[in-house]
């Protein structure tokens, strides 16, 4: 089932403009509660999309993804989506801690060189998950924006972390660590998830960019990345926008349909300060393809590239990455006017029935797994069923008169609106029985290492016998094939594989002459 909707009514934008055109390639609706948000709350443009199961829903985009050249919010655009690309940096983390790659217990001097700790309680390490789950004792204090800066500025020569983060450092201030030891309090703060992106570089030997890209978004076929270079077509970018003295004002990504020139990163080493590729909020893609990340960190599996079922994470690994690690008791964090009452290791719980933070009106479904963003006048959302069967994500990349809080949670008022408007969608995707892409979920068991040539994988309940093997590189040349038997019932069968060589590698099982019926990513460290 799929509606897509798309209206530019006349209103304060038609006033402001006199073209004012519908992308042919949208098919326009009137019977949708969301056609009015646009107009009702001055936005510069918007998406919406629904997904049950595998399959859109809903899906809606109206405005202006570029008011200066009138061009029109459609399915292809993409956006800047602020913080939700925290919770981007979450699955990895987490497809990578399956692999035993990274530890969510770990220290993570046990990846980094020189790491920073707590200067009130130097003899408590940090670990990866006290990043993940904002308990770090990390702030954004006032040193931090000046860092940030430096490191956009200074590519591929970054600044370290320790330089903000130690005492001493040329850009460290005392406000950049909060009294609590690690572990104790939670503060939301941006830095954690730049020096996350660090230890995931450091563990890996690889880029994060490039991570991101080989290992998530292009075996999913995603048009998305946290470097503008990284996106398809740079016409298709939204900008974003806040209200200026009556005006609509750039705030972001306003580059006339033309690529800009990308800093050259060739001579920059992993681990040493991941902050330059905007891990905590520079995450650009579209609404369809941020669907596509919201039934991974919900679910563990999602269509591909060709719209195959292809495992993320097996079953044990998204437990882990959506159990509750925080949560909010009154006096051990702050919540944030009331939004963030439950964390996990990197995703927000919202509807969590610990505070204000309740999603879709009458979905009596907690916890909805997902991530909040804003930033430069745009503010997103991406949130999940539990069970990952229905997710939604609303974008909008600008509002005439700003943000205000709502009168049903901590969402703001817009937000609470597209939220309504989406709940006889959700309790329809809820009771229907949603039908399942035949696939077997695989996990590659262990850490498969350079120049291994035997891998192990554990194989669902649901196939047994003889099946096919067939290992791709990151580029998708075959590097390996051989059969092999599946343990009755499901279990633990090994793969005989051509020695392995660093990097991103696609595995497909098939039945003997028959049909795949599992596909399943790994990395093997440099």
């Amino acid at each position: 089932m799929l509606k897509q909707l798309s209206l530019l009514s006349p209103s304060y934008l038609g006033a402001l403009f006199s073209v004012l055109f519908i992308c042919p390639c949208i098919l326009s609706a009137q019977d949708s509660d969301l056609d009015g948000i646009l107009d009702e709350f001055h936005l510069a443009g918007m998406s919406v999309v629904t997904r049950c199961g595998n399959e859109i829903s809903i899906e809606h985009h109206a405005g202006l993804r570029d008011i200066g050249n009138k061009l029109s919010v459609d399915s292809t655009t993409t956006y800047r989506v602020a913080s939700i690309s925290k919770a981007v940096v979450a699955l990895l983390a987490a497809k990578l801690a399956e692999q035993g790659v990274i530890g969510y217990d770990v220290p993570i001097g046990h990846y980094l060189e020189d790491p920073p700790f707590h200067p009130a309680h130097p003899n408590l390490e940090i670990t990866v998950g006290q990043l993940l789950t904002h308990r770090s004792g990390i702030r954004d204090g006032t040193g931090y924006s000046d860092f940030l800066n430096d490191t956009y500025a200074s590519i591929p020569e970054v600044p370290v972390l320790t330089s903000v983060l130690n005492e001493g450092g040329s850009h460290y201030t005392s406000d950049m660590w909060g009294a609590s030891p690690p572990g104790e309090w939670f503060q939301y703060a941006n830095l954690n998830y730049g020096v996350a992106a660090t230890v995931l570089e450091s563990a890996t030997g690889m880029r994060f960019d490039l991570l991101m890209t080989e290992m998530l978004f292009a075996p999913y076929g995603l048009d998305a990345g946290y470097k503008v270079q990284d996106l398809q077509d740079i016409g298709s970018l939204a900008v974003l926008y806040r209200q200026v003295n009556g005006a609509w004002a750039p705030q972001a990504d306003n580059f006339g349909g033309v690529m800009p020139d990308g800093v050259d990163w060739s001579q920059y080493v992993p681990g040493t300060n991941a902050l330059g590729f905007a891990p905590q909020g520079g995450l650009r893609i579209g609404a369809r393809d941020l669907s596509i990340l919201a039934r991974l960190w919900s679910h563990g599996s999602a269509p591909d590239a060709e719209g195959m079922p292809l495992t993320f994470l097996g079953t044990e690994s998204l437990g882990q990455l959506m159990a509750p690690q925080w949560s909010f008791d009154g006096s051990n964090g702050n919540n944030y006017y009331g939004l963030f009452n439950q964390w996990s290791n990197g995703l927000h719980l919202a509807a969590s029935g610990w505070g204000d933070d309740s999603v879709i009106p009458e979905l009596d479904l907690t916890p909805m797994p997902g991530h909040p963003g804003e930033a430069y006048g745009l503010i997103s959302d991406a949130y999940a069923t539990p069970d990952g069967n229905w997710n939604c994500v609303f974008i909008t990349n600008g509002k005439w008169d700003g943000y205000t809080s709502g009168p049903a949670s901590a969402f703001y008022a817009v937000e609470q609106a597209v939220f309504a408007s989406l709940r006889d969608d959700a309790l329809a995707c809820v009771a229907a029985e949603v039908a399942e892409v035949a696939s077997i979920p695989v996990t590659v068991l262990g850490s498969p290492r350079s120049g291994d040539t035997l891998i192990q994988i554990q194989v669902g309940a649901g196939y047994q016998g003889v099946f096919d093997f067939v290992l791709r590189d990151s580029a998708g040349r075959i590097t390996s094939e051989d059969t092999a038997d599946a343990p009755d019932g499901g279990g633990r069968a090994m793969l005989n594989t051509h020695a392995l060589q660093p990097g991103i590698h696609m595995g497909t099982l098939s039945a003997q002459g028959g049909s795949v019926f599992s596909r399943f990513v790994f990395l093997v460290p440099g």
